[in-house]
């Protein structure tokens, strides 16, 4: 009965926050756990459950898995909106149950923030944990990577059932390899040398410096410590050659557990092929057939924010200099008329932005305009004078408004400058707010 309560006033408390045009993500999950701490181990039994976390790549690995999962023909849900805290997950099961706490759904897909996945892990008992990588990202939350593995490895040991999908090609997130639970891994066997700083360039069981036989980007690729034999090994799913890429897809010859077949991933950069990878890995571990995996991945039309389009605008999310290495990687054999730089540093950026001195900056040659935007768009515009570009300040939203309006524009926003320009981009060319 007490249950039936909190939901319905969780309920209640979402349908007004929404009449009121809020997307009402977390409120409604702060509330019942206000009053019951533990109602998500209530609303999540009897749910078979994928979990995404790690650094970068969640929001997009989880869509595809999603989407895969739908095409599978299972109902599913995904806390769609990014809410990746307990309070996010919280309110997404309370949105996809009925009053009396029982999920409508077969299966739930949880995008779980790194450091919030040992409060999550305690309460639910995923049947599969899928862990990107991991990097340097808000070192005045997280602090270091150490801190952040030692976060994912307790929600992983807490998640005893769970099997693991682990980045072979990523020493920290693979060193989960050893813990008690299953795992399968993904990687690219492949030299890419897109560059970036390796975030841990020693062998987290002996301290030794890595010996590296090929390398994708940062610290991913043939890692092998000398000392203590700690290695990479041949990935289960396996990107054994990039066939091709563009802008927006990616195709690539892959061997996916002993079966080999060309995959198509309609989104481009290095980095969406792991993700791609990662959630190929998911669905065909939870019995989505091979035909479905790859029709998911070559029709998936990408996360919000993370790589997306409106009109002439295309928006790409950063928020770590990984990510913003291989954002700017990506953006070289685009034409770009006016590209903007909006560097916030609100709570959820992370209050430190000298992340922004750690990424590799080469525009290319085909950017004919670049501008910066945001709170710290003056740091942003340094940062850019020192890696050899003149940036020019935007002063005001209206000036914002007036630039994107022309076109071949893009947009590399932080995480909340993406949250407050999304709605503009939205509205004008008609696409759903964020959290549908």
């Amino acid at each position: 009965m007490i249950i039936t309560i909190i939901i319905a006033a969780a309920k209640l408390c979402e349908k007004i926050l929404r009449l009121f045009g809020r997307g009402a993500t977390t409120f409604p999950g702060k509330l019942a756990l206000a009053l019951k701490k533990d109602i998500l181990h209530t609303l999540s039994e009897g749910v078979k459950i994928i979990a995404v976390t790690g650094t970068n790549g969640k929001t997009t690995t989880a869509r595809i898995i999603e989407s895969g999962i739908k095409k599978a023909g299972k109902s599913c849900f995904l806390n769609r909106s990014g809410a990746n805290l307990i309070t996010g997950v919280t309110t997404a099961f309370i949105s996809n149950s009925t009053v009396f706490g029982k999920c409508k759904y077969e299966y739930a897909v949880i995008e779980c923030d790194e450091n919030a996945l040992k409060k999550i892990s305690l309460y639910i008992d995923a049947d599969i944990l899928v862990v990107t990588n991991i990097f340097r990202d808000q070192l005045d939350r997280y602090g270091e990577v150490s801190s952040t593995l030692c976060a994912i490895k307790t929600g992983a040991q807490n998640m005893k059932k769970a099997l693991l999908v682990l980045n072979a090609d990523d020493p920290l997130s693979f060193s989960l390899s050893r813990l008690e639970n299953k795992y399968v891994s993904f990687g690219i066997s492949r030299q890419l040398a897109l560059g970036g700083k390796g975030e841990s360039e020693f062998c987290p069981f002996c301290g030794s410096p890595y010996n590296y036989s090929f390398r994708t980007y940062s610290q991913l690729g043939g890692f092998f410590c000398p000392s203590c034999g700690y290695s990479r090994e041949t990935p289960d799913y396996c990107a054994e050659e990039i066939i091709s890429q563009t802008p927006d897809s990616s195709t690539f010859f892959a061997d996916f557990r002993g079966k080999s077949a060309l995959y198509s991933v309609n989104l481009g950069g290095v980095y969406n092929i792991y993700n791609a990878l990662a959630a190929a890995a998911a669905l065909q571990e939870c019995g989505a057939p091979a035909d479905v995996v790859k029709d998911t991945l070559s029709s998936f039309g990408g996360a919000f924010g993370r790589m997306e389009t409106f009109g002439s605008v295309r928006m790409l999310l950063v928020k770590n200099p990984a990510g913003f290495t291989q954002t700017v990687n990506y953006l070289k054999p685009l034409k770009i008329h006016n590209l903007i730089f909006v560097l916030n540093d609100n709570d959820a950026d992370g209050k430190d932005v000298s992340w922004i001195w750690d990424a590799e900056i080469n525009i290319g040659k085909n950017v004919e305009n670049i501008y910066t935007f945001g709170i710290r768009s003056g740091d942003m515009a340094l940062r850019l004078k020192y890696a050899g570009y003149n940036a020019e300040i935007i002063k005001n939203y209206d000036e914002f408004k007036k630039i994107t309006d022309e076109p071949n524009t893009v947009i590399i926003p932080t995480y909340t400058a993406m949250m407050a320009l999304r709605p503009y981009f939205a509205r004008k060319s008609g696409k759903k707010e964020f959290w549908q």
